[in-house]
This record gives structure tokens, C-alpha cells and sequence, in this order.
């Protein structure tokens, strides 16, 4: 997870709101309550799950505990032949991605006006900004309407259909703060998890001191749309070795049990491997408490597994096109909405999640040309300093 969710909450606004509902999913446990956990759901002993994690965590592959019980590494029927040293920790991601990457495509990625710019004159289909919340800096943001004031929200907001408006923030990552505008008249007005409030509330209350981008909402494909609470997104990879781009793993971002939003941290939501040569969905995943299970199908609607998504080859095609436009980032990924008019990318990120693919697919990130590939960028995946059980049973 990134640091933007481990930091602690000081005030009620969607993104602090967002940071607790992710604490109080994932508590804090000492190395040894974990380890119980784990005893409880393998039937072995603690001892010998103490003695399995510290080779995983003595790897180099950045496993730590809340990896291994996430994946459940020592089921050697779940991973067989090895294929559970094949698993990297969450916390690897930033560190290897800045081995691989050049920071200095950090804003234009990550910074969601300056990325979307970049695509959309390169012809790339993106949701339809429609202004920009910013209340406090210097910044003009060509071609999009700046909002200052609630009173000039509400006149937007007012002149779109109830419930077809999204706000996300301008720079943020996971999905964390994001809101649908869900209703509104002229006095009050409803996001996602709020009560209904007076426009003069809504600035502090709703977005506090972070920039918004307010964008007419997506809709997903008929075929994927019975399965899902929100707007559902494909995460492909983009590997980029000079004039190739390599996509061995993709993942479908499902929100479920009433998230509007897609990201995986989020209770209830799934996660969904695909084939990334075919776009048909091979397995479905959810949380049960510190564990990602594996699901038979979908846990309310059949059909899931199996489904052949829509315009797989567009999909793509898409996801190519907007990677060769920040071919100068080697290691990025991109989400990429299915809608009744074909695919549309909602945006390009700088690196993006192994634990995402990982999580939705079962199989652990470095297959041999995954890995390879960070090898030959640096990356050297070297074992740490051996720790005994004592000093692991001792911390957090």
C-alpha cells in the first residue's frame, strides 16, 4: 500500500475518510499474532511458518509477514513447484520502480492534467474532464474550467444529470478520496459516503485542501456491468525493452458491495486475473481478513469466471498506444475502462502495483521475462541479512 494510506487521518475529508476505512481494515499485529493467523487457516505450526516466512523474508524479494499471509506462501497446493518464491512484497514496488524508472517522468504521469494532455493530444479516448477543483494555488490548467468556490460548483453540477459526475483528486493514487456526485439541488448535495450537505460545506468537507478534477462518469460494458457496483478497470503492465512492450499479466479491478470505485483495498472489491493474450477472466479474488482467497466465480452473480471481455484487441491496442507515449518510463501500467463505445483509458501511472497482478492472477511477478527484465535494469533482488525467530517473533 502506498504512504498515502499509512499516513493517520487529522480531518473528516473523502481522501482521510479513505485512510481510515484502510487502518481500520488492516490492524496492526506483531509478527507472532500473524503467524497464529496463519496457523489457524494452514493447520501448521507456528514454528514451522516462523521457519518458512524467514526464508521468504530472507530472499530479497522484500517479502514481509502481511505478504505472506496475503498469498498464503506456504500452501504448496495453492503454489506449487516453487512458484511461491516467485512472489514479491508490496513494499518493493516504489523502491524497484525508481531503480527502473527516471524520476523526472514522475509529475507527467502522476500529476492527472499533465498526463492527460500528453494522451489526449496523441489521440488516446480518456474520460471527459470537465473542470477543476482548486482553491488555494497559482496554477491555470489550459482548456478546463478552474472551480474556486462552491457556488460555482453547484452551477456545474446543476447542469448535468443526477449521478453522472465523478471527482477524483489531481495527483492522488488508489483511488483514495474519489466520490461520485450522486445527487444535488439547489441547496444540498450528495458525494459517495456523505450525508446530504449545504453547497457552503462542501469544499472543507468533501475535498478539504486537495485538488479535484470533476469528470463525467464512465459506464461499463453490458457484459461486465451485472458483476459490478462501480466502474470496473483493466490493469495492464508495460514492460518497455526499446521498441517493445511486454504485458505477460493483466488484472480486472472490480468494486462490489456498493464501491463506486475499483481499487482492490477496498472492502468487498475484487480482484480478477485475465488472460492477457485472450482477455478471458481465469480466476476471481477477494479479501477474507488478512488473506486474498481465491473465488469459484463471483460471489453473488455465476459467470464471471470464464467471460470473454470485450474488445479484447482494442484494449490492447489502447494500452499500447499510451505506453509508447511515455515510452520514456520503461516500467508502467495502465487502467482501462470497458464501455458500451469501446475502451477508454482513465489513466497511465508511473510504475503501478505488483500486488494488484499478483493478488487478481494467483502467480507471483517474476516470471522469467518480468524478471529479467528488472535484472537487466539494475535491479538485483539480493538476500538480506539473515534474522533469527527470536528477533522476528519480537517485531511488528
Amino acid at each position: 500500500m502506498t504512504q498515502q494510506l499509512q499516513q493517520s487521518p487529522d480531518i473528516a475529508n473523502a481522501q482521510h475518510r479513505d485512510i481510515a476505512e484502510w487502518h481500520e481494515a488492516n490492524p496492526k499485529r506483531s509478527h507472532g499474532e500473524m503467524l497464529a493467523i496463519a496457523a489457524q487457516r494452514s493447520g501448521l505450526s507456528p514454528l514451522h511458518l516462523g521457519r518458512d516466512f524467514m526464508r521468504h523474508s530472507n530472499s530479497g524479494r522484500g517479502i514481509q509477514i502481511t505478504d505472506y499471509l496475503n498469498h498464503q506462501l506456504w500452501d504448496m497446493d495453492l503454489h506449487p513447484d516453487g512458484a511461491a518464491d516467485l512472489f514479491v512484497g508490496a513494499t518493493t514496488n516504489w523502491p524497484i520502480c525508481h531503480t527502473v524508472n527516471s524520476k523526472n517522468w514522475w509529475a507527467a504521469a502522476e500529476d492527472k492534467v499533465m498526463m492527460q494532455t500528453m494522451l489526449t493530444a496523441n489521440g488516446i479516448p480518456m474520460p471527459e474532464t470537465l473542470a477543476v477543483v482548486d482553491t488555494y494555488s497559482a496554477r491555470r490548467y489550459p482548456d478546463i474550467t478552474r472551480i474556486e468556490d462552491h457556488n460555482e460548483l453547484r452551477d456545474l453540477v446543476l447542469s448535468h444529470p443526477p449521478a453522472s459526475l465523478f471527482a477524483k483528486t489531481l495527483d492522488g493514487m488508489v483511488g483514495n478520496g474519489a466520490v461520485v456526485i450522486e445527487a444535488a439541488d439547489d441547496t444540498h448535495v450528495t458525494f459517495t459516503g456523505f450525508d446530504a450537505m449545504t453547497w457552503e460545506h462542501v469544499m472543507h468537507t468533501v475535498f478539504g485542501n486537495s485538488r479535484y478534477l470533476i469528470q463525467k462518469r464512465l459506464e461499463n460494458h453490458p457484459s461486465i456491468a451485472p458483476f459490478c457496483s462501480g466502474i470496473a478497470s483493466v490493469r495492464l503492465p508495460a514492460f518497455i525493452e526499446g521498441q517493445d512492450i511486454l504485458a505477460p499479466l493483466a488484472a480486472l479491478k472490480m468494486p462490489w458491495g456498493g464501491n463506486v470505485t475499483c481499487a482492490y483495498w477496498r472492502k468487498d472489491n475484487l480482484a480478477c486475473g485475465i488472460d492477457p493474450d485472450t482477455g478471458r477472466i481465469t480466476r476471481v479474488a477477494a479479501h477474507d481478513g488478512p488473506f486474498t482467497n481465491g473465488l469459484r466465480d463471483h460471489p453473488e452473480t455465476p459467470g464471471l469466471v470464464g467471460l470473454q471481455l470485450p474488445d479484447w484487441d482494442k484494449v490492447r491496442s489502447l494500452h499500447e498506444a499510451a505506453a509508447r507515449v511515455f515510452a520514456d518510463i520503461p516500467y508502467q501500467s495502465t487502467d482501462i475502462a470497458l464501455t458500451p463505445k469501446g475502451p477508454v483509458l482513465i489513466e497511465l501511472n508511473y510504475a503501478g502495483s505488483f500486488n494488484i497482478l499478483q493478488n487478481a492472477t494467483g502467480k507471483g511477478l517474476l516470471q522469467p521475462p518480468i524478471k529479467r527484465f528488472f535484472e537487466r535494469h539494475g535491479v538485483p533482488w539480493t538476500p538480506g541479512k539473515r534474522r533469527g525467530l527470536l528477533g522476528m517473533f519480537g517485531g511488528r
